[in-house]
């Protein structure tokens, strides 16, 4: 190996531990609740177990890793992370999954039954789902090459969910930058993890009509948005016409790998949803995304350091560990 190629090779290995070290600072000061070894004693199969399942569903369907990642999202935003977005309706409750942001858009629910299903087999009433969604995410991330992160453990299952909490809990597909950040600051987020943790979207995929204004009715006038990109709104023409917006596109050009060319895109003006393009409205999302571009291993770290702070989102009403994620058993 030349001399300089061995230098490359040794500083990208210092950075990287680096970086992984702070990580474990970040992991050790983020919750007295939660521990990363919380299941070490009573299922130590428990991170093997979710790990195999994640490789099995990704290999066989990898868009199915954006949709794992994604219901960790949707659960910590709406009752924090517990769990709720996987319960179903009663007669007495509509739940998260019917919600108008949720129902039709977020998936996964049976992967995340059959991982439940085989650890309750393995360790009975011990795991909660609302900590398998936390490793699924992770998994599904660094199954499709992202950077692992320390999760932590320990947390409990909610016994309610409610549709009408979520409308203004998530994140819009038509939300401004500054909508963005207060939506995030109320689950304990900054503007920086904001920027950060909209590149999930690297491994996402959309329905047509999420855009349709941008692409054939821009502000009204029946035109596209002039600032896409002029052949990107080609192929996007292409890819939706105005006759299918049931249809789905990648929300980045590499889609099925987590990487940072999310924010390429957005600074080439290829961004697709409203509130991706948004992110360069304020100048900490210009020089954040420019960041991530310039050095895609810093995207990766800081992606980990955001999604633990995410996954500290407590919630209100804490239950227990429920046996199966779907429905709340009534304790004697």
């Amino acid at each position: 190996m030349a001399d300089s190629d061995s230098s490359r090779w040794l500083l990208n290995l210092q950075g990287r531990c680096l970086m992984t070290c702070a990580l474990l600072l970040l992991a050790a000061v983020s919750s007295e609740q939660l521990s990363e070894n919380f299941y070490d004693a009573k299922c130590p199969q428990a991170m093997s177990v979710i790990k195999q399942k994640v490789d099995k569903f990704v290999n066989a369907d990898r868009s199915v890793a954006a949709s794992l990642m994604r219901l960790h999202f949707h659960d910590c935003f709406v009752r924090g992370c517990d769990g709720s977005v996987l319960l179903n309706s009663t007669e007495s409750m509509l739940t998260e999954k019917e919600a108008l942001l949720n129902k039709g858009s977020i998936r996964g629910f049976e992967q995340i039954d059959e991982i439940k299903y085989e650890l309750e087999h393995a360790c009975p009433g011990v795991v909660s789902c609302a900590d398998i969604l936390a490793v699924v995410a992770r998994d599904a991330t660094v199954k499709l090459g992202g950077w692992s992160w320390p999760v932590f453990l320990g947390r409990f299952d909610g016994v309610v969910s409610f549709a009408d909490e979520v409308n203004g809990s998530l994140p819009a597909r038509l939300d401004s930058y500054a909508k963005l950040v207060a939506t995030f600051a109320k689950v304990g987020l900054d503007a920086k993890d904001m920027v950060i943790l909209s590149g999930g979207h690297s491994i996402g995929k959309v329905h047509c009509g999420a855009f349709f204004e941008r692409l054939y009715n821009f502000q009204g006038l029946n035109i596209t948005d002039p600032s896409i990109d002029p052949s990107f709104a080609a192929f996007l023409k292409k890819q939706c016409p105005q006759t299918n917006p049931l249809g789905f596109t990648a929300l980045d050009t590499t889609n099925g790998t987590f990487d940072s060319a999310y924010y390429h895109d957005l600074l080439t003006n290829r961004g697709i949803l409203q509130s991706d393009v948004a992110l360069l409205s304020d100048p900490l999302g210009v020089e954040y995304a420019i960041k991530a571009v310039s050095d895609p291993q810093s995207f990766l770290f800081e992606f980990g350091q955001a999604m633990i702070k995410m996954g500290n989102a407590p919630g209100p009403a804490p239950y227990g560990w429920r046996k199966h994620c779907a429905f709340v058993e009534h304790k004697p």
